[in-house]
């Protein structure tokens, strides 16, 4: 009984210590990268968003969702690009209109997420974009299926200097990967972890910190206690689970009555620009026909207090439907917020 005992407290223990471990690394590159100027910025916006909540921001968001790539090669049945939802163009970001909106927007900025709806290494000029971001001070993350990454893919993902992959890994067996990654292979995913696991090592490397992210349905959730005793085996600094939430591309047009209600920060903080520049006020709206404008045709600072913006923020505070054309009012109608 006691050994038994034993082996559960070091399991736990190294649960603990691979999250302690990422939040160690989360906190060294923020006060790695922080400047004045984004610190100043930071403190404007925490503000705004806590207290005031103004229709027109004073700063720019601390954040940015950019989506390098809307394509995939994978078909997973309850993502809009999976299911080949029309209500989004398809194409890849140019890494000139990239570095575009870093010039204009970067010297605030302290996380980006470098993906959104589609597969972010199908984009040539990835590593280019992670590589700016490391050289303007912004902490980059990065998801992936990780079904496509060629061989030296693992090479410049060091030299990028990319802080945090996060791995999308739902199963531990063929089977059950398969059920939601369709036309996903598994042993890909493990051999490529392997060998990007392995560069690191060879290069003596802290980029990047590797997640393993698991959404569990019902047809892989007997698989958790395994699935969290082979996290060092496979490579991965820790895993993290996700509940599925349901049909991505219907879910937040069904009143649910929700039961986890969410505080919207995002038009304060926050920000989506998808590969063409369009820009939505969050990640969860797929269609391009609730964006705010357009980042590389008008400008980011343009659009970010534009009047879209603007009766967002206000609806968003106000809780009332000033304008019901602007998308956010389907989140307070649906109760998502609180």
């Amino acid at each position: 009984m006691e050994k038994q005992t034993s082996k559960i407290m070091i399991f736990f223990d190294q649960i603990k210590k691979s999250g302690l471990k990422f939040i160690f690394w989360e906190f060294y590159w923020l006060f790695k990268f922080l400047t004045l100027k984004k610190l100043a910025n930071l403190l404007k916006i925490l503000i705004q968003d806590k207290f005031i909540e103004p229709a027109k921001v004073n700063g720019f968001p601390t954040k940015l969702t950019v989506d390098p790539s809307t394509n995939c090669i994978l078909h997973c049945p309850l993502c809009p690009t999976g299911q080949n939802n029309k209500g989004r163009s398809r194409g890849e970001m140019k890494f000139f209109n990239f570095k575009k909106l870093i010039d204009e927007v970067g010297g605030y900025l302290l996380e980006i997420d470098l993906f959104n709806w589609g597969e972010p290494f199908l984009n040539q000029d990835i590593f280019k974009m992670i590589s700016l971001c490391h050289e303007r001070r912004i902490i980059s993350r990065l998801s992936s299926n990780l079904n496509y990454f060629p061989d030296g893919y693992e090479k410049k993902l060091m030299e990028s200097k990319l802080n945090h992959l996060v791995v999308s890994l739902d199963g531990i067996t063929k089977e059950t990967y398969g059920v939601y990654r369709v036309g996903g292979s598994i042993e890909k995913v493990l051999r490529t972890v392997k060998k990007i696991k392995k560069e690191k090592e060879k290069q003596n490397s802290k980029f990047p910190f590797i997640t393993w992210q698991f959404i569990v349905f019902d047809h892989n959730k007997h698989e958790i206690p395994q699935a969290k005793k082979l996290v060092k085996k496979w490579g991965f600094g820790r895993i993290v689970f996700i509940e599925n939430r349901g049909d991505m591309g219907e879910e937040l047009f069904t009143n649910k009555n929700a039961k986890k209600k969410f505080n919207c920060n995002f038009l304060w903080s926050q920000s989506v620009v998808n590969w063409d520049g369009s820009v939505s006020p969050c990640c969860l709206y797929y269609d391009q026909k609730y964006d705010f404008g357009n980042a590389f045709k008008e400008g980011f600072g343009n659009v970010w207090n534009n009047e879209k913006y603007q009766l967002a923020r206000k609806l968003m505070s106000k809780g009332k439907p000033i304008d019901k054309g602007i998308i956010c009012w389907n989140c307070i109608k649906n109760n998502f917020t609180d």
